[in-house]
């Protein structure tokens, strides 16, 4: 068996001649997907993929070359390409390779050692019963679509000329499905739910099918409410989609281009005092958890706002080397045939004390948002945030009738002040990039419906 690490390092000493600066990633992964329909599996497919990356600079001139052939002379070719390619690019005196710093040994909680054990039956059972509990919930869920389990098993070695080299594993497993409900009248909704963690045994197959079937029911006949200034409070999938683009907004690179609202309030009140969002690599048990991010600096916990004060910035090496300052460790990589980028890695809000019920018996009146279709709506450039949403009404803390047809109008400025109160229900939401929330109640939004 080839030791990937010790590869990495000889491909290193090959290519790190003169002033050359060099670094090699070997990435090599396995992944499993099952999609089933009406009982059925529907597709079935297991693939191997990896190889590797090569990146070489020389006094800021930087040149990447990769190969899937790890052959000795492919890899050969790859290094000399690598080296071949800087000598023809504008230099840049920021991009450099980050100094090696200790990694900590810990248990990161991302390796679940008897997922290769796990049989691709009982992967199959899994989807099916994730599928057969949506159809048994209720009569009115007449189908579902995109019934999926995956998974993937995958090390990340890596080595450079400064004398960084370390690897680790992760595996991940996630599932997920749309149930489609349907009324007496013929109208028809959808709604997803979905489970993800790093260890198969998390995955609830009954509690995922049953949440989609529930959400599907609840959001048939809906209809608009007036057009109000009032509360909305935000199921996960929502809030999600809100936090994927605030943590555009709080990248290093985003405030370097003036791509974000927040560009220049370092040390000012942005939110309110519910606002705590963290950006944690080192997460224990989080999807994008890892001892070491894409250029090998290790993962930190960085508190960007902190109890609505705009504390951090996240920061890979190249950005924080334009700004003065050191890397966060958010350098993403997608594999062996990408360059590292800056980008989030387990990004979240900060659970507080109450429970979604809790939240919502302390609404008077306001919206309840199950889902929502932003088509570019959320602006983390301008702070524009609007979203066509559906849901549920709330009237003295009870849910009512379903709400469809109105949209949802604030700024992320905005919303971020009118946070009040944040729920006790922190999940994962890797759909919409690794993003962690709660259950958000943000008041003086604009519910804009039909004419009172």
């Amino acid at each position: 068996m080839t030791d990937y690490l010790e590869l990495a390092k000889s491909v290193v000493a090959k290519a790190a001649t003169g002033n050359l600066e060099v670094e090699v990633i070997i990435t090599e992964n396995q992944s499993t997907s099952i999609r089933v329909s009406e009982g059925e599996v529907e597709q079935l497919s297991q693939s191997g993929s990896g190889g590797m990356g090569v990146r070489v600079i020389d006094g800021g001139k930087m040149g990447y070359a990769h190969t899937s052939d790890l052959s000795e002379e492919s890899i050969d070719q790859t290094w000399k390409a690598a080296v071949d390619l800087c000598k023809v690019v504008t230099p840049d005196d920021y991009r450099k390779l980050p100094d090696p710093e200790p990694v900590p040994d810990e248990d990161l909680g991302i390796w679940d050692e008897s997922l290769k054990d796990v049989s691709v039956e009982d992967k199959i059972q899994l989807a099916l019963a994730m599928e057969k509990a949506t159809l048994d919930y209720d009569e009115r869920i007449v189908l579902t679509n995109r019934a999926t389990y995956g998974d993937s098993i995958g090390y990340t070695y890596l080595a450079n000329s400064k004398g960084f080299a370390d690897y680790y594993g992760r595996t991940t497993c996630f599932s997920f499905l749309v149930a489609i409900a349907r009324d007496e009248d013929g109208g028809m909704v959808n709604a997803v739910d979905l489970g993800a963690s790093n260890f198969f045994k998390d995955l609830d197959a009954i509690a995922i099918g049953e949440k989609a079937a529930k959400k599907a029911l609840s959001l048939l006949g809906g209809e608009p409410v007036p057009t109000q200034k009032g509360t909305v409070v935000l199921d996960h999938f929502v809030g999600a989609q809100i936090l994927a683009v605030l943590s555009q907004a709080l990248s290093s690179s985003s405030w370097q281009r003036s791509r974000s609202f927040l560009k220049g309030r370092m040390g000012e009140e942005v939110g309110s005092s519910m606002v705590t969002l963290m950006d944690n690599g080192r997460l224990k048990g989080g999807m994008a958890s890892a001892p070491f991010d894409g250029e090998g600096v290790p993962t930190k916990a960085t508190r960007l706002i902190d109890e609505g004060v705009l504390q951090n910035l996240m920061y890979d090496s190249y950005s924080a080397a334009k700004d003065g300052v050191v890397s966060t460790g958010n350098a993403q990589r997608p594999g062996h045939q990408g360059l590292p980028t800056l980008g989030a890695s387990n990004f979240y809000m900060q659970e507080g004390t109450k429970s979604p019920e809790e939240i919502i018996k302390g609404v008077d009146k306001g919206l309840y948002v199950l889902t929502v279709m932003q088509t570019g709506g959320v602006d983390p450039v301008t702070g524009e945030c609007s979203m066509s949403a559906n849901g549920l009404w709330i009237e003295n803390g009870e849910l009512k009738q379903s709400v469809g047809g109105v949209t949802i109008a604030t700024t992320l400025n905005e919303l971020l002040q009118n946070i009040s109160d944040v729920g006790n229900d922190l999940r994962q939401m890797p759909i919409f990039g690794t993003i962690g929330v709660p259950t958000l109640r943000v008041d003086n939004v604009t519910i804009g419906g039909v004419d009172a």
